[in-house]
């Protein structure tokens, strides 16, 4: 049994919540756990992670019944699914000049049979919980995780970097 939280808090520097998220009825066949945390001017970011949150699930519910289910389909589906969102908040952020440059982070974990199948980009996080030990499940799409990796700085030194937040990839232009 899957017990599934959400809760979003505005932070210490904004004025604004920027967060998105959806949790699916757990007796569905497919759970579906999304969120999504929007950056960009007044409420661009709010604008973004909202429609790649409602522009993802619509595509994943419209197009699951009619792929194989095997893992390769399912990933896929999920990749179709960023790709998709990307494309809509890109196009939004066309229409109105306040917009320009909004942008989001996106989670995707679809269970399935059992099985777990997981969409991110960006630096929001998506954890497993299983007997009382916590296991990062994603890799941050930040600079600052590149250096990590890079080994060009520590982990200890990558918390208090200046520039922890830039992220080298999310949905937006």
């Amino acid at each position: 049994m899957i017990k599934a939280y959400a809760k979003s808090d505005v932070g210490k520097v904004r004025e604004m919540n920027q967060d998105s998220y959806y949790i699916s009825n757990s007796l569905d066949e497919v759970q579906l756990y999304m969120l999504a945390d929007g950056m960009g001017g007044y409420k661009g970011g709010e604008i973004a992670s909202s429609l790649a949150i409602q522009t993802a699930k619509s595509y994943i519910e419209n197009n699951f019944k009619e792929i194989p289910k095997d893992r390769d389909s399912i990933i896929q589906l999920l990749g179709s699914s960023m790709e998709y969102a990307n494309m809509v908040v890109y196009e939004k952020s066309k229409e109105n000049p306040e917009l320009e440059g909004m942008g989001t982070t996106l989670e995707i974990a679809l269970i399935y049979n059992n099985k777990v199948f997981i969409g991110h980009i960006g630096d929001s996080r998506i954890y497993r919980i299983r007997n009382e030990f916590i296991r990062k499940l994603t890799q941050d799409h930040s600079y600052v995780q590149k250096l990590v990796k890079d080994g060009t700085i520590t982990k200890e030194e990558a918390e208090h970097h200046p520039q922890k937040n830039m992220l080298m990839k999310a949905l937006r232009m």
